[in-house]
Formats: structure tokens, sequence, C-alpha cells
């Protein structure tokens, strides 16, 4: 917000104090007469389409969030009640001010506009989510408990003393304890809810055994049997733990949460799994949820658009909860940084096979360089390590964070680009490019807006650089053949295939970025750097739009090909046209020819 308007705010804001529990805003009160931003604490908000179904899965809001600017636009109650699921502090503008404030701010008034546009857009999405969701549903609760088993289950014997088992249960992060005979038969459990009525109600003395306060004779189901059966047996009986036999031998236990997550793999299931989740081992499950989802997705025809936005989305709220996990293990206080996501996670337009490409900027303050990165190296190492865990293979090339190469300073980073922007090396463009897509994904976004405004000054006047990068971009052409279709690779093991990415969805990317640079655009999707870009360099509307269908339906083959292989990454894009109906075998053509005309477009802008 501009300062003036800023000053306006601050100088009309109170603060206000809302104890755990407390309904801030309700659906049956009046509007809101005042303009809420959390200053600290936690305030669930469940939408309207969850306060109106058994479905409810509440968004939660934290530190820097506001609320509710529709109701207050409207003049109307909120449609939805906002609730204070910690105690909080909320910055309070009174309503009075508010259109003052739209008044004296065009960026606020954007913000507000574009608020209402994204609810809209959000509403739209989620409706066609749940519709596709729900056909899968049926099928995923077929699934075998073998499948459902992920970890080893946490046993002890019935001597085991309960201080002993209560320990572990904290230690851990468990919710039960099984407890076997010597033939690793289920003899008894205790679980967290026994510890209220057997333990702590009781005064029960620690150094008891297990044995005098389990339960005996848990009921127990084969490995065999079905997720639906187990749903079954929980809502009969009430419990929430269910151990799973090979024969007579505990092979692991399913809870009330995994069957609750096993139905509800849905965006805003994923993303309240992965707000509630306090352990890497938690999110681990979460992205194997992410990938369920794109599987289920793509196999009911939702489009590459929103499959990879859906997919970055939910990867960048699994990095973050990570990243919050990790840094309450160092010692970080005092320092001002930010993660930066690179590549694909950089340009929200990650598939679903997809490795790391991060890094990290930092403001020095008064200390030097090499001080503030050697605190900050171990916790990256140690993040990096964690995404690896959960599904995201540390890079090949090592651009991570936890490489010192790129763990810098602000002045370090831009003095890495000048550098780059002023190199006429071909070779070490080709290793630059991937940084060009940059943006913030946790911690000071002030830091990475700075680099980004440094380097569209630097490169929207450079003639030479925006040359040279256009050459890189042409150095590759479309696989399209003079006397058949397509040119397929005639040797290695992709012989006989096309990869999609390096052949295909890479140069959209290439030339967008030229485009982009050219404009002075800011945004790092592909899709949105042809839009923006077009309009400042004339580009006519249906040229952009046919350019834009031709990368989304190769995104669309590079993701089809990706749920069939699952496999290694360097052949998860690879496609080999003979297998392709007539029908799809025509639109790749056509979008590769569209490719073309584009390249075409930058060969004739550079003269090259």
């Amino acid at each position: 917000m501009e300062d003036a308007a800023l000053l306006f705010l601050a100088s009309h804001v109170a603060l206000g104090y809302y104890p755990k529990g407390t309904v801030i805003l309700d659906t049956e009160g009046p509007p809101p007469q005042a303009f809420h931003i959390i200053q600290r604490g936690t305030v669930q908000l469940l939408s309207f389409n969850a306060a109106h179904s058994d479905d409810a899965h509440p968004v939660h809001m934290g530190p820097g969030e506001c609320f509710s600017v529709s109701a207050m636009l409207e003049n109307r109650p909120v449609i939805a009640p906002y609730t204070a699921v910690a105690d909080t502090f909320c910055y309070e503008m009174p309503a009075e001010h508010f259109p003052e404030l739209l008044n004296r701010s065009p960026v606020f008034r954007e913000f507000t506009t574009e608020f209402l546009a994204s609810m809209l857009r959000e509403s739209r999405r989620l409706i066609q989510l749940n519709y596709n969701a729900a056909s899968g549903e049926q099928q995923t609760m077929s699934r075998t408990l073998r499948s459902l088993i992920t970890r080893q289950p946490v046993t002890c014997t019935a001597e085991t003393p309960l201080g002993d088992v209560l320990r572990t249960l904290q230690n851990r992060k468990i919710g039960s304890m099984l407890v076997t005979d010597g033939d690793e038969r289920p003899v008894g459990i205790f679980t967290r809810h026994d510890v209220l009525d057997r333990v702590a109600l009781s005064n029960c003395d620690l150094s008891k055994l297990i044995s005098e306060v389990m339960t005996p004779n848990p009921l127990t189901l084969p490995a065999e049997a079905s997720a639906y059966e187990a749903a079954l047996l929980i809502a009969d009986r009430g419990i929430r733990h269910i151990p799973v036999c090979d024969g007579h031998r505990l092979i692991g236990v399913v809870t009330e949460r995994d069957l609750f997550a096993l139905q509800r793999v849905s965006v805003r299931g994923i993303h309240r799994a992965i707000a509630d989740a306090r352990t890497i081992e938690d999110l681990k499950l979460t992205a194997a949820d992410i990938h369920r989802l794109a599987l289920t997705m793509l196999g009911q025809g939702v489009s590459a658009e929103h499959m990879t936005l859906i997919i970055s989305t939910l990867n960048d709220a699994l990095v973050r909860q990570v990243l919050q996990i990790e840094a309450s293990r160092f010692d970080l206080k005092g320092l001002s940084w930010s993660w930066l996501a690179f590549g694909s996670e950089g340009r929200f337009e990650q598939t679903i096979s997809t490795d790391q490409d991060n890094g990290l900027i930092f403001d020095c303050g008064s200390d030097t360089p090499d001080a503030v990165r050697s605190r900050l190296l171990p916790f990256a190492q140690v993040v990096n390590r964690a995404l690896d865990a959960c599904g995201f293979p540390l890079c090949k090339g090592n651009i991570m964070a936890g490489n010192p190469h790129w763990c810098l300073s602000v002045e370090e980073w831009r003095e890495r680009f000048d550098h780059w922007l002023a190199n006429t090396d071909p070779q070490a463009l080709l290793r630059a490019v991937i940084f060009f897509d940059f943006r913030n994904l946790y911690g000071d976004e002030s830091l990475t807006d700075s680099l980004r405004r440094h380097l569209s000054e630097s490169a929207i006047g450079n003639s030479r650089f925006q040359r040279q990068l256009a050459q890189y971009a042409l150095e590759n052409k479309p696989p399209l053949g003079l006397i058949s279709d397509f040119i397929t690779e005639d040797e290695g093991e992709g012989r006989g295939t096309i990869d999609l990415k390096k052949a295909g969805a890479r140069l959209f990317t290439d030339a967008a970025r030229v485009l982009s640079l050219a404009a002075g655009v800011t945004h790092t999707n592909t899709v949105q750097r042809l839009r923006q870009a077009a309009t400042t360099l004339k580009m006519p509307a249906g040229e952009v739009n046919a350019v834009v269908e031709a990368f989304y339906f190769i995104q669309t083959l590079r993701l089809r090909g990706q749920m069939a292989q699952d496999s290694e990454l360097k052949q998860s894009n690879r496609l080999d046209p003979a297998t392709l109906n007539e029908v799809d075998r025509r639109i790749l053509k056509e979008s590769l020819k569209q490719l073309r005309k584009l390249q075409s477009r930058l060969a004739l802008d550079y003269q090259l």
C-alpha cells in the first residue's frame, strides 16, 4: 500500500483480543463493524459450502491475513462464522473508515476487487474438484488394509511399566500402543484416549504394568479386509484404532484418521492435513495424498491448467509447513530471509514428477554474508533432506538452498544476476535460465520483491542480453518432420520417443521468458507471461490463445504419461507418438506448429 494510505490505516486501528473459542463474526449478527487484520493467533473460517454440508473442512487464517472484505463491501452479515481457535489479537479499523481507505489507496482497492474475483474462481474450482473426486471415492475405499499400512507398529509386552508406555507415546507422537505376546499376536491396546479415564482421573501409579490398564483382546481385522470394512467397524463400535493382522501376526494399525483421509482426498482436506501436520512423518503421508489426488483428477479429465496450478499450490503449502517445522529447531532469531522456488515450482507449473530447485536470499544487516550464511545453511540442508523424504528428490545439479552457492545475501544475488546478464558465454546462460523463474515461497517477501525489481530494471533495457536469451530459446526446434509427422530420437533408451519436456514444454517456457523480460512482465508463470506480454508487444489475442492451448495440451500429455508410468523422472516425460489416437496425434502436430510460429516471432523480433 501507498505510504499515506498505510499511515491512515495505522492511525485508525485498535488492537482487539479474542480468547480461544470466541466467535468474532457470526452469520446471525449485523454487517461487520470493523475490518480485521490478524496480528497474532489463528482464526477459523467455515466456508459457506462446508457450513451447509457434512463435509466440513475449515480454512485457518493466520497473522497478516484479513477479513471480511466481501461482507464489508456489500454491507451484509458474513455468510460463514469466523472463530478464534487460539487466543487471537486483531488490528481493527472501524467500518466507517473502510470506504475512505478504498478511496485513498488504489492498491488496496485493487486487492479487494481481486479478492472477490479469486473467491469466485476458488468456488468454481472446488465445485469441479469435488465432483471429479466423488466418483473415485468408492474405488479408494475398496483398497485392502495391507495397502494402507505405511509404518511398522509400535509395540510393547504386557510387563512394560505404564510410565514407559506414556513416554513412548509422547516421544513417538503416536496415538496408541499395541501390546503383543511372544508370537507377535496383539493381546491388548492402550490409546491416548485411555490416559484420561484410566490414568489421570484415577491417579494411577505409573509403575503399574500396562497389562493392568490396557484394553484386552482388541478387535482386529485381517490384512486383506477392505478400508470400507474398517470404516464400518469404527462406526459400529466407536473405536479409533484397528490392529491389522497377517494371520495372527500384527503388521500395523489403521486409524480413524487414515480412513477419513482416504475418503476425503480433496484440495481442502489436504490443505487442512498439511496445516495440522506437526512432524515430517505426517507430511510424508500428506505428500502421498497430493500425488493420489493428482492422479484421480487427471483420470477424471481435469485440465492441465488446473492440474499444474493445484499441484503447485498444494506443494507450496507442504514446503511452507516443512520450513515452519524445521525452523523451530534452529536459532534463526533476528534473521531476515526468504525461501526461493526456481524452475517449474517458480512458474507454478509442477507436474506429478518433480525434483527440488530452491535457494535462500537473506538480508545481512550488520553481519557479514558468511556469518549469516553459516547460520542458515544447516537449517536449509535439513529442509532439503526433509523435502526429499516427502517425495521431492534432491536436485541432481545441486540447485538447492543447502548449497552455499545458492544461499546468498540480497547483494550477492544481485551481483550473480548482473554477472549472468553481462556474460556472453552461451553455456553460462544455459545454466542460469532456471534462476530467472524465481518467486518467494516463504519468509520475508520484500527481499524477493527487491531482487525482482532489480532484475526487471536491468533486463528490460539490455537488448544484448535479450537477444542472447532469444538465441538460447531457439537452439532447439519443435520435433516436426518433413516426411513423417514427428521427429523422434533414433538412439539410446529414448529411441522412438519425443521428450515432451525438453522438446515441447520447455520451448514454450523459454520463449515466454524472453517476451516477459522484453515487456517488463514480473510474473513467472508461462501462460501469464505470454498473456501479459502480448498487450505490450501488441500480439494478436487469437495468436496468443492458440499458443496457450498448444502449451496446455503438451502439458496434458506429460501428465498422462506420468500417471501411466509414475517411475523415473527422466522417463516420465517421454511419448511414443505411435501410441496416440488419431485425434491426439493431430492436436499434438498442431500444437508443435504453434510452437514453431512462436519461435518464428522471436527470430523475427531479434533478427536471428
